[in-house]
């Protein structure tokens, strides 16, 4: 109880301008090592940020109870927008999140991203709802780099876009997934791991391969069942 009250301290004083980075590291180092630390993103109407994280942009927010861990990289070039994490959201190390070019990043409440993730909100947006579980080394882009001039370095073709890339709230995608531009992954979906998402995934539907395809569904149903019922 009396450390829980020390911690408690330590993470409203954490916004004092000459005590708070002191007061940050030393909660860290009591609480103890990485998801030890998750207690110090519950005690106050705060979120908890490593000070080994890399923050900086103009409009970024970040939800009280969210927790960014050690080397995670929240970016927002001088003509992105915002980069939004809702309340509860937990980030954990060596994942990068990156806007430019009139792009967002906005993030729903509950969502976990797991290690190594790479996020990017440029030209359009990059939308993860709620309850969404990431597993590590997934990534997702809201452009795609142009190659039609084969007289010109792919580097100095400029990006294109397709549209926002959206997943929808409580979608489970495992480990090493890429959801490209332009595509929506319905709510409850489950993507396996390794799938390149290149077009729209159904609603409760799972899905896996290169580029992924629907190969079951949470309801149980078979595949073709479902597919006739929603012809």
């Amino acid at each position: 109880m009396l450390k829980r009250s020390l911690l408690h301290l330590l993470m409203v004083l954490s916004d004092a301008s000459i005590l708070g980075p002191v007061a940050v590291r030393l909660a860290g180092w009591l609480a103890g090592p990485y998801k030890d630390r998750w207690v110090l993103a519950c005690l106050c109407q705060k979120p908890y940020i490593s000070p080994k994280a890399q923050i900086k942009g103009g409009d970024i927010r970040i939800g009280p109870g969210s927790f960014i861990d050690d080397f995670v990289t929240i970016y927002a070039h001088r003509d992105g927008r915002a980069i939004s994490l809702g309340r509860g959201t937990k980030v954990y190390r060596g994942t990068v999140m990156e806007v430019g070019q009139g792009g967002n990043i906005i993030i729903g409440d509950d969502t976990h991203i797991q290690a190594s993730c790479d996020l990017k909100g440029f030209l359009r947006n990059l939308r993860i709802g709620s309850k969404v579980t990431v597993a590590p080394h997934c990534c997702f882009s809201s452009y795609n780099h142009r190659f039609d001039n084969p007289e010109r370095p792919i580097a100095s073709q400029g990006i294109v876009s397709r549209g926002d890339t959206i997943v929808e709230d409580d979608v489970w995608l495992g480990a090493g997934v890429t959801v490209l531009d332009g595509v929506t992954i319905g709510r409850g979906a489950v993507v396996g791991a390794g799938a390149v998402v290149t077009k729209d995934i159904p609603p409760l539907s799972i899905s896996v391969g290169v580029p992924a395809k629907v190969v079951g569904w949470r309801s149980g149903l078979p595949v073709s069942s479902l597919l006739e019922n929603l012809s």
